[in-house]
């Protein structure tokens, strides 16, 4: 596993191989996988230790929203009132410190951000809206699409 010059890492089909089956099954036992792949375990830890450090994998956790008594999810399109670096800057920076929102993602096309929102309902998706977004100066518009039911989750994917 190299460095191309534009900084991404190199993969090689074995380093592919072992993304993919810890995508699979990210609780596989270092054993399973070094035989899955064709490894002995030393060498695998050392490629596991380099696909870590590289930032090519993370290690997560992943909550089931209505285990955990999320009863409402929705995306939110985010339209600021001026496109300046300090303006998403600072939204972004808002953002981060709400805990109902669990993803946001800079966009391009009609708005600015789209962002994940999980609250217990919709009182309190509407609170969220109504208290804290309202207190950001820099929104232009705001626009929710409610999320029915996710049929496909995948939280990482190689190519």
């Amino acid at each position: 596993m190299d460095k191309k010059a534009d900084g991404e890492v190199a993969l090689d089909q074995t380093d592919r191989r072992i993304i993919r089956l810890l995508v699979e099954d990210a609780g596989l036992s270092n054993n399973q996988l070094a035989e899955k792949v064709g490894l002995s375990p030393a060498p695998l830890s050392r490629r596991l230790a380099r696909l870590e450090a590289s930032g090519v994998i993370r290690h997560t956790v992943i909550v089931d929203p209505r285990a955990a008594g999320i009863g409402f999810q929705a995306f939110l399109e985010v339209t600021l009132e001026r496109t300046a670096p300090k303006v998403g800057e600072r939204f972004i920076d808002l953002v981060r410190r709400m805990p109902e929102v669990v993803e946001c993602h800079t966009v391009a096309g009609d708005f600015d951000f789209l962002l994940k929102i999980a609250v217990k309902d919709v009182a309190d998706y509407r609170r969220l809206l109504w208290s804290e977004f309202e207190r950001i100066g820099e929104i232009k518009t705001l626009r929710s699409t409610i999320l029915l039911d996710s049929p496909k989750m995948q939280v990482s994917a190689l190519p």
